[in-house]
């Protein structure tokens, strides 16, 4: 059936169609629905594409439609992607599968205008979207003329849709709706209105003896994320809006002050911000490969809360895949791309900016990069995938070429034992009679996919069952390999590894694949060993690379979308050990060399990461990685400081720290 898929089915929507979708959790066919990331191949195809999917038998539901836009996201039957081929050939470019969604019979809210607001609105605009959202804690009180007057947050979306995600009960009235517009989870306004209670009165019911009962706050509302002490969510929020900027939280020189800013210099202090909670699926599948619709929606829920007052907006995006095209050409940076050039600060529209976290990549051993220089090189390449025992989740990896160099390329994944399965062949169809216990096998589903097109490059997926022991056939942990044969003069192989190691607060099993270069480690690592320089040993000559690791929907250059990787505070030019590194992979658009600055994540080598707010008043902790980065720059820019680089590298840009390092905000 793979075959004779639409040609704009994402290399992961034809996985998950061809394993009949047998890992995703809560799957069913009759009630389940299929969340879908499209582009479109011309912006007024979507009329012809809505009218094309509204059979009843398809269920489909659409997201935001803007008469402009490319993309569009999609909740439809399983039957929208195994019929109808003509539709999707004619009207869509590219379409992505996010998890699907379990539909609760929660009926969606009337239609609201979120730009309305009880106080005066800020006209700078901060938006979140990651996990865990303390709004009642007092770092994020609104204040006005120096009262507090409720919370800074002027709306929540929580975007888990389950049965037991339902609006909860208070008094005569609930306390969260669906959203109208995307018909998914539950959305907390700040005000209340007719039935429905907002944050600011769910605050107060929970106000004892003039003291917040921030525990039950979160807890009655279903929060789970805010159980825990801290959050990323918080950490990012504090660092990026939070009353104390980081500059006066650290010592430089002199102690740290702890002083709040003047509002009339730090803007982000007191703006209004509004929050969107990713669904704890997603979180519990640390690849990112399925999040993609979710983070789209999410950026157009936060700008449904402009208004004509509104003149800034900035969006922290604490999301980024080690997947993907790496040449800008990714669906999702495609929709970042678009929203940026359209809110651009012109014609009455505020000016848009996203920033995300350059990645923590760099040590993963998750990329590899082979090019064949000349003829007499090998058309050849061979390295190892290292798979952990008792992992509780899909491996992925992909191969990425130019697709002008690829007419004889053969992808094969061979295991530890010697079994393999070819991209000509693939792994084992579903329906085939398991072999006899004598006859080895591969898996169902394990193996190297066919290649896809995607622009000018051409992708294989190559994927590896949970190694946990359970029923049936399990695939092998160990030292799996991959080859690539066919490899043309001049051409490029890149190669990735989709992450798995668990995300914050996450107890799931799962555990980090990662590639070895096996002649490369037994020829030159003890010598490599001995060379250590700028804080990272000698990796000269082998194929597992550490350039090329940045967040894999950060790789276009377009302006208004910003990169942030990290440095350490206590050594100049010094960038964070793990902090991902430049280039992109060569294609239509501008190339992005690296981050475009690095921001203070790590004290010193020894005190890494940085402080900042957790899940309850009064409560800090260390948060390590570049999602500490990205909020300080979005925090100079909302505040429209000059980003004034100290200790620029000699080159600028370059691929590890871009133009060089900033103060911290």
């Amino acid at each position: 059936m793979a075959g004779e898929l639409p040609t704009c089915f994402d290399p992961y929507l034809r996985y998950a169609i061809a394993s009949e979708f047998k890992n995703f959790e809560f799957f069913d066919e009759q009630k389940s629905k299929l969340f879908l990331f499209v582009e479109l191949k011309r912006a007024d195809l979507a009329s012809d594409f809505m009218r094309a999917m509204s059979p009843h038998c398809f269920g489909a539901e659409f997201g935001r439609i803007s008469p402009n836009s490319r993309y569009l996201t999609m909740r439809a039957y399983k039957k929208a992607v195994e019929a109808n081929f003509q539709a999707w050939n004619d009207n869509v470019f590219r379409v992505e599968l996010s998890l699907p969604s379990e539909p609760t019979a929660i009926q969606k809210s009337v239609r609201l205008d979120r730009f309305s607001s009880e106080q005066p609105p800020t006209s700078l605009l901060i938006g979140v979207i990651d996990d865990g959202c303390p709004f009642a804690a007092a770092q994020f009180v609104k204040r006005i003329a120096g009262v507090a007057t409720g919370t800074r947050v002027r709306g929540v979306w929580d975007q888990n849709e389950h049965a037991d995600r339902v609006p909860i009960p208070a008094g005569a009235d609930v306390f969260g709706e669906k959203p109208f517009d995307f018909n998914y989870g539950l959305e907390f306004l700040r005000d209340s209105v007719s039935g429905v209670v907002g944050l600011n009165d769910w605050i107060q019911l929970h106000k004892r003896a003039n003291v917040i009962d921030e525990d039950g706050c979160y807890a009655d509302a279903g929060f789970k994320t805010l159980k825990h002490r801290g959050s990323h969510g918080a950490h990012v929020m504090d660092v990026l809006a939070g009353r104390i900027p980081l500059s006066a939280r650290i010592a430089r020189g002199d102690p740290p002050s702890w002083q709040p800013e003047d509002p009339r210099t730090d803007p982000a202090c007191e703006a209004d911000i509004v929050f969107v909670q990713f669904p704890e699926s997603c979180l519990r599948d640390a690849t990112g490969v399925w999040l993609k619709g979710y983070v789209a929606d999410a950026i157009d829920y936060i700008m449904s809360f402009v208004d004509s007052g509104t003149k800034n907006v900035v969006i922290n995006v604490s999301y980024g895949p080690t997947t993907g095209p790496h040449d800008g050409t990714a669906a999702l940076e495609g929709k970042l791309r678009e929203l940026v050039i359209y809110y651009d600060g012109t014609s009455g529209r505020p000016k848009l900016d996203i920033f995300l976290p350059a990645g923590n990549n760099y040590l993963s051993d998750g990329q590899v990069r082979f090019v064949r220089q000349t003829v007499a090189d090998a058309d050849h390449v061979e390295w190892t995938w290292r798979l952990p025992p008792d992992n509780t989740v899909l491996c992925f990896a992909e191969v990425w070429m130019k697709m002008n160099h690829t007419g004889g390329v053969v992808v094969t994944l061979t295991s530890p034992s010697g079994l393999s399965s070819s991209s000509t062949t693939g792994p084992a169809p579903p329906g085939l009679p398991s072999p006899p216990p004598a006859v080895p096998a591969l898996p169902p589903y394990t193996g190297a996919y066919a290649p896809v097109d995607w622009g000018d490059s051409r992708v294989w997926l190559i994927a590896v069952e949970p190694t946990v022991a359970g029923a049936g056939m399990v695939p092998e942990h160990g030292s799996w390999r991959i080859k690539v044969e066919g490899i043309e003069v001049g051409s490029e192989v890149h190669a990735y590894v989709a992450r798995t190691d668990p995300n914050m607060n996450m107890r799931t099993g799962a555990k980090r694949s990662y590639f070895v270069d096996a002649g490369w480690e037994a020829g030159r690592a003890a010598e490599a060993g001995c060379t250590y320089a700028g804080g990272e040993f000698d990796k000269t000559g082998s194929l597992v690379s550490r350039l090329g690791t940045l967040n894999g929907i950060g790789t276009d250059a377009v302006a208004g979308v910003h990169v942030a990787g990290g440095h350490i505070l206590s050594a100049p030019k010094r960038k964070s050990p793990y902090s991902s590194a430049g280039r992109s992979r060569t294609g239509p658009l501008p190339r992005r060399v690296g981050p475009d600055y690095a921001l203070f994540c790590d004290e010193s080598d020894a005190l890494q990461g940085v402080r900042a707010g957790g899940n309850r008043s009064g409560i800090v902790f260390r948060l390590i990685g570049t999602s500490a980065a990205a909020p300080q720059l979005a925090r100079l820019v909302a505040d429209l400081r000059p980003l004034t680089v100290h200790d620029a590298p000699a080159s600028p840009p370059d691929e590890k720290r871009g133009w060089g390092d900033l103060y911290p905000p």
